[in-house]
């Protein structure tokens, strides 16, 4: 009975922490992303790629946004970060291939600012029908707030503009 019930027990935790893991980031889009940080960074600075996470958005009938939000820190080598967004359309290649093009990468978030800390996009209906509309919850950090331990909670309003070169617009 008691081997039974640490059978049950173990399985159940198992069940438990591997359901509590963030969905994984395919490769092919951590690769884009690490392009990304190898952009942005200074010399001092170092992506962080376990905080990276992402998001596929169907935006109509046949097309689809990929947004990702990955963090550099360290920059000037200080202990400091800043979150980025970025949005890419996931295409596939005559062998089956799935790769994401870059449409456009800006910075969200970072010290004393404000933080994703799970990415939950959701679109937003736009009445003229000319615009991808993006809302993603967020934390802000208020005066009292450490730097890295925002309180107050968030909606950032983006906009993803243009036919052909699309960017990422923050909606105020």
């Amino acid at each position: 009975m008691t081997l039974r019930l640490l059978a049950a027990s173990l399985f159940l935790f198992s069940s438990l922490t591997h359901a509590a893991e963030p969905a994984s980031v395919p490769k092919a889009l951590q690769e884009q992303v690490g392009h990304l940080v190898a952009l942005l960074q200074d010399s001092y600075a170092t992506g962080y790629p376990e905080a990276t996470t992402a998001q596929t958005l169907n935006t109509g009938e046949e097309s689809q946004v990929t947004l990702a939000v990955f963090t550099i820190e360290g920059f000037g080598g200080g202990n400091n970060y800043s979150q980025y967004l970025a949005a890419f359309t996931p295409e596939e290649n005559e062998e089956g291939m799935l790769h994401y093009s870059l449409l456009d990468v800006i910075r969200i978030g970072g010290d004393s600012w404000r933080s994703i800390d799970k990415l939950n996009a959701k679109l937003v209906s736009d009445p003229a029908g000319e615009q991808t509309l993006i809302d993603i919850p967020v934390m802000e950090n208020t005066d009292d707030d450490a730097p890295n331990f925002p309180s107050k909670t968030g909606v950032i309003h983006l906009s993803l503009e243009g036919s052909n070169a699309q960017r990422l617009v923050e909606v105020k």
